[in-house]
């Protein structure tokens, strides 16, 4: 029977794991974007559009970032328990995702996008153009 829990278990995190987040362009992005959106899961893709054009940007990487040095020093004696779940990867509060992809238009126009997000949190940066443009991109 226990094996057969921890088989289950085992398959719940697999799964949970590979599951894909949709997020929203939030509508407190620039006014120039009018929708958008940003998925992650096993193949990342970010689509920006405007009045002009329609930026997609497909397969980039997600880095996920983690001080466990600092971390370390914070909770190894003090809080031996909270420390083990941060090991263990039960405790992603500490976790820090970002993301660089370039959508790019059907002409060949770029935007260099930089995003960032705690786990738990929804992704948000900036977008740039070829000319210094900024757009400030949210996601619900």
């Amino acid at each position: 029977m226990w094996k057969t829990n921890l088989a289950i278990l085992g398959l719940s995190l697999v799964l949970g794991g590979c599951a894909a987040n949709l997020h929203q362009l939030s509508k407190d992005s620039s006014p120039e974007l009018l929708r958008g959106e940003f998925l992650r899961g096993q193949q990342n893709r970010l689509v920006l559009e405007s009045a002009e054009q329609k930026y997609v940007a497909e397969g980039f990487e997600v880095q996920r970032h983690q001080n466990l040095a600092e971390l370390h020093k914070r909770y190894r004696m003090s809080e031996p328990k909270h420390w083990d779940r941060i090991t263990s990867g039960f405790d992603k509060t500490h976790e820090v995702y970002s993301a660089e992809p370039v959508p790019k238009a059907q002409d060949g126009t770029e935007l260099s996008c930089r995003l960032t997000w705690k786990s738990g949190s929804a992704p948000q940066g900036i977008c740039q153009d070829k000319a210094g443009k900024e757009y400030q991109v949210r996601f619900d």
